[in-house]
């Protein structure tokens, strides 16, 4: 259902979910770094996005587009399909570091501020453990919730030796669809740059609520930066009496 869709947007695509034109420049750049670079640029521009890093054309489009030029013998299909699973895995596996790293120790820290208690947390993280894996394999084709469950994941706890091969998995899923679909649709393929960045509104959501977490950790007493000052304060203090010190033995 949904590859039809694309198809029938690339062909027919109506005015209403186009992009402006001041915004189709940036989406040619896209195409652009994709056709001087093959399989590299897709690789990176895979990579960028599932890293959380916003960009003017959907990863969707650019996987189209990319199985289009392997009909025209810009990109060997087995390099294209590679590209796109080593993009999406690495891109994927550094947020799930960093939420492995920093967001269970804030969530449990500052979750309660906003009615997150250990006990609630422990039972999300018991529920995201038994379905975890299929939650990643199946969720992330959901247009706009990569993104969130490669952090989810990494904030509750899954394991590396899990998470990697469902990732894997999912994007060769993935890659398949969308090369198959740039073979068939040839140079419309392109066409799929012009659609409305509506893949920029998880970003946009992400951003309004990573704002008001840190907002009510700061106002409950959160300074990142305060063992760093308070280490500097202490050192300053420190140097005056150890040179009187110096001076009364002298």
């Amino acid at each position: 259902m949904l590859l039809s869709l694309y198809v029938r947007l690339a062909l027919n695509l109506p005015n209403w979910a186009q992009t402006p034109g001041w915004y189709r420049p940036l989406t040619r750049l896209v195409g652009r770094f994709i056709h001087d670079h093959q399989a590299i640029g897709t690789f990176l521009v895979i990579g960028a996005e599932e890293l959380g890093i916003p960009l003017p054309a959907p990863g969707d489009a650019v996987i189209a587009v990319t199985g289009y030029l392997t009909t025209t013998g810009t990109i060997a299909f087995g390099a294209a399909f590679l590209a796109v699973v080593a993009g999406a895995t690495v891109g994927s596996l550094g947020l799930f570091t960093l939420g492995r790293t920093y967001g269970h120790g804030f969530i449990l820290r500052y979750g309660r501020f906003v009615g997150m208690n250990q006990d609630r947390l422990a039972q999300v993280e018991r529920v995201f453990k038994r379905y975890g894996p299929w939650a990643v394999i199946v969720g992330r084709h959901v247009p706009g919730m990569r993104i969130y469950l490669s952090a989810l994941a990494g904030v509750f706890q899954m394991r590396y030796r899990v998470f990697v091969p469902c990732v894997m998995l999912s994007s060769s899923i993935w890659a398949l669809i969308f090369l198959t679909l740039g073979r068939m649709l040839g140079r419309q393929s392109f066409q799929l740059f012009r659609l409305l960045p509506a893949h920029l509104v998880p970003y946009a959501v992400a951003v309004v609520v990573i704002g008001l977490l840190v907002w009510v950790a700061l106002s409950h007493g959160w300074r990142p930066f305060s063992r760093h000052t308070q280490a500097d304060t202490m050192r300053v203090q420190d140097s005056p009496a150890k040179g009187k010190v110096g001076l009364h033995k002298t």
